[in-house]
């Protein structure tokens, strides 16, 4: 289920056996839910309790922010009634962490429960029927049969035990397998029924492909439309509209909590590929055919951290989440689950190039995307040897990463502090990294530091080329904390608030709402699409983190606003999302939100490959990517450099100064072994750190923006990796934008650079 998205059942499951099991309590009993989900280590791919509910319920806090369970027991065991009008359940809930090595089936509810058991699920050859001792485990023959209906235990992705003489049904996520113990798979949830009431197999009154008449839609109303009184978290292995996460947890489930109302429910299922958040429900085909289940637990915020602490024990996927701080800050467990650890993916180095679409002016753009496998320094290896011209860096580096002085084109440092608009901006301070090429009008906005180290880090780097307008710093009409006044709402109101004609795939390695990804990948961004007639993209880039939540509107981090950031908007033609997406592609970037339909899908192939998550495997590790702005007037040339992790290339140094034959300065962290290149046709220099922008002194350490000014070019690159000898093993971008007045507005601030031997 999407969170917010609408009611969508995965077709591909409808053939498929599945199974739902909704319980509703009393919020006193949150703790106790949120306790055994944690041990079920689930992915939370949707959230939105506010931390005025995580402060109350701990376990739910812990669930929510992935707080680990590093000491023993290795096993939760939770116990619960439901809160109903007519009849009430009596609820044990399982939590069974990886490193407790126990089958779920036999070890767990036979010898918990005391009691001969009979189960439906998956099994190999050597975990057989039990029919010694005082209790057996005995395997139900397949096809059985349900309301006429004839059920295989292979195409029923449902599984669950009885509990006989008990009137027990348990719902549970694992196979009766010996890997799963073995090899520490085992995430499960599980829950054993006491009811009052004697239900029977029956149809339901509307198929579960439809949008209505089942108690699915009805139970998940909430999260696939907005309603304001309900936050939601989602998590699942296989979440809609994402590729599937790969990881070992197979949890898939939803918790919602009214923030008014004593209030919440745990929704659990086991359907790949659905719900989508506040997208309408769509169920997949493809799982009509086959067997699933659905558990719907309802109970009172007191338990929101025992629920919480038991997902955070499944080590979920979160694909949805928007519980607000005010949820997370009054249950611990709920907010550990929600700042929860990342799931690394593979990388590469990407270049493409494109132009802006602007109605006056427009800009050519380069997009370099860096995989960590590439071990490229995004500054020297890549944006000085891509554009082949001298580079102006401003990003954090180390004591090894120096500027370059020596050959054809130089990697300077730019000094910090530096004078921006009055402001006097420090490196230390300053998140943004960018670089300026010299002689090429270019700017790149880039995401890497100048360090050894980011070469193991993909990374980004967008390149501005831009002659028309002599742009200069100036504070914006309104603060960025601000929902409106400044440029940023405006361009994204189309993705902050919802637009049936723009759709949208949104990347970052620390979502909004979500735990931070803990990827190697730094790129952070944005693509919008129209889906009318009037051939109309655009490409947002930015260096925050925890930023924007998708229809979530507007909200800025506050811990941000002390710091340097960097945002750049291309509008372009849809003939280059293939160019686009390349680059993106070969940065290994974390999508955190995607509704691309599939008629724009399958028209552009990289970008079904990106939103589909299809890994790049064969050489080149390089991509060089190059295309022009969309504009009425004017168009800007526009290079996008993608590096992938087998690259093994510098960004700044081999890439940029490299294919763009030309000397560079760089604004980007670095380390004490790259250092500033003098020598040969073209150098490589560091902007001296702090540095002036407007009235503000910019710190390369302080600045998440990287970028490189090739000289000569008139050409600004902004950057994802730093300039140090890890980023060669890390993939990265460079969009490069040819502009003089760009150019000139850095190179004005990136004036001062670091000696060669720094």
């Amino acid at each position: 289920l999407a969170h917010l998205g609408g009611y969508s059942w995965p077709a591909a499951e409808t053939v498929k056996g599945h199974m739902f099991l909704c319980v509703s309590f009393i919020e006193a009993h949150l703790n106790s839910v949120a306790k055994a989900i944690r041990y079920q280590e689930p992915y939370i791919y949707a959230n939105n309790l506010p931390p005025a509910l995580l402060n109350q319920h701990n376990e739910l806090s812990n669930l929510a922010k992935g707080v680990e369970i590093q000491v023993t027991p290795f096993m939760e065991h939770s116990k619960f009634a439901t809160k109903a009008a007519q009849v009430a359940a009596n609820i044990q809930a399982f939590g069974k962490h990886s490193k407790s090595f126990a089958d779920m089936y036999a070890r767990v509810l036979r010898n918990r429960l005391s009691a001969n058991i009979r189960i439906w699920a998956p099994s190999d050859a050597r975990s057989k029927s039990i029919c010694k001792g005082q209790h057996q485990l005995r395997k139900i023959a397949s096809p059985m049969q349900f309301d006429g209906v004839q059920v295989h235990r292979e195409a029923d992705s449902s599984k669950w035990a009885l509990v006989e003489e008990k009137n027990i049904v348990c719902l549970t996520t694992n196979d009766y397998k010996l890997v799963w113990h073995k090899l520490q798979l085992a995430k499960t949830m599980l829950m054993p029924i006491w009811i009052e009431r004697s239900p029977t197999w029956a149809n339901s009154a509307a198929t579960i492909d439809q949008g209505a008449g089942h108690s699915v839609i009805r139970t998940m109303t909430d999260y696939v439309q907005n309603n304001p009184r309900i936050n939601v978290l989602a998590y699942s292995d296989d979440p809609p509209n994402l590729p599937p996460r790969n990881v070992k947890s197979k949890t898939k489930g939803v918790i919602l909590v009214d923030n008014g109302a004593d209030a919440a429910a745990w929704f659990v299922h086991t359907v790949p590929n659905f719900l989508a958040h506040l997208g309408g429900y769509s169920w997949p085909q493809s799982e009509t055919a086959k067997g699933h289940m659905f558990l719907c637990l309802s109970f009172d915020k007191a338990h929101l951290n025992l629920v919480g602490k038991a997902i955070r024990h499944q080590e979920p996927y979160i694909y949805a989440n928007n519980l607000p701080p005010a949820i997370l800050n009054q249950y611990m467990e709920l907010s550990n689950l929600v700042n929860g650890v990342d799931i690394r993916i593979t990388p590469f180095l990407e270049h493409a190039k494109f132009t802006t679409k602007a109605a006056h002016a427009a800009a050519n753009i380069q997009a370099f995307g860096k995989h960590s496998k590439s071990f490229a320094d995004m500054y020297a290896r890549i944006l000085r040897n891509k554009f082949s011209a001298s580079i102006r860096i401003w990003a954090p580096s180390d004591a090894r990463s120096k500027s370059i002085c020596k050959g054809q084109y130089q990697l300077r440092k730019v000094a910090s502090p530096m004078q921006l608009a009055g402001s006097q901006i420090s490196r230390e301070v300053d998140n943004a990294k960018w670089a300026l090429l010299e002689g090429k009008n270019t700017v790149c906005f880039t995401t890497n530091d100048y360090k050894i180290s980011e070469k193991q880090i993909p990374g980004a780097a967008i390149c501005l080329e831009n002659v028309e307008r002599n742009p200069t710093w100036g504070n914006s009409a309104a603060a960025i904390n601000r929902d409106a006044g400044h440029s940023i709402t405006t361009t994204m109101a189309h993705f902050i608030a919802n637009n049936a004609n723009i759709n949208v795939l949104a990347y970052s390695d620390d979502p909004p709402n979500l735990p931070p990804r803990n990827e190697k990948s730094k790129a952070k961004g944005v693509l919008l699409v129209d889906n009318r007639v009037d051939d109309a993209a655009a490409w947002f880039v930015h260096t925050a983190p925890n930023f924007l939540a998708y229809l979530g509107g507007y909200s800025w981090p506050a811990a941000e606003t002390a710091k340097g950031h960097m945002f750049l908007c291309l509008s372009l033609n849809e003939a280059h999302l293939n160019s686009v997406a390349k680059a993106i592609r070969y940065q290994e970037p974390y999508i955190y939100a995607n509704n691309m339909p599939a008629a724009i899908l399958g028209q552009h192939i990289e970008l079904s490959n990106l939103a589909t998550g299809v890994e790049i495997r064969t050489t080149p590790f390089l991509e060089h990517a190059k295309f022009t702005t969309k504009a009425s007037q004017v168009a800007a040339n526009i290079q996008a450099f993608g590096k992938h992790t087998k690259s093994f290339a510098d960004m700044y140094a081999k890439v940029l100064r490299n294919k763009l034959s030309a000397s560079i300065r760089i604004w980007a962290p670095s380390d004490a072994r790259l250092k500033s290149i003098c020598k040969g046709q073209y150098q490589l220099r560091k902007v001296a750190s702090p540095m002036q922008l407007a009235d503000s002194q910019v710190s390369r350490e302080a600045d998440s923006a990287k970028w490189a000014l090739v000289e000569g070019k008139n050409t600004v690159c902004f950057t994802t990796n730093d300039y140090k000898i890890s980023e060669k093993q890390i993939p990265g971008a460079a969009i490069c934008l040819e502009n003089v007045g760009v150019y000139n507005a850095f190179i004005a601030a990136a004036f001062n650079v670091e000696a060669c031997n720094k």
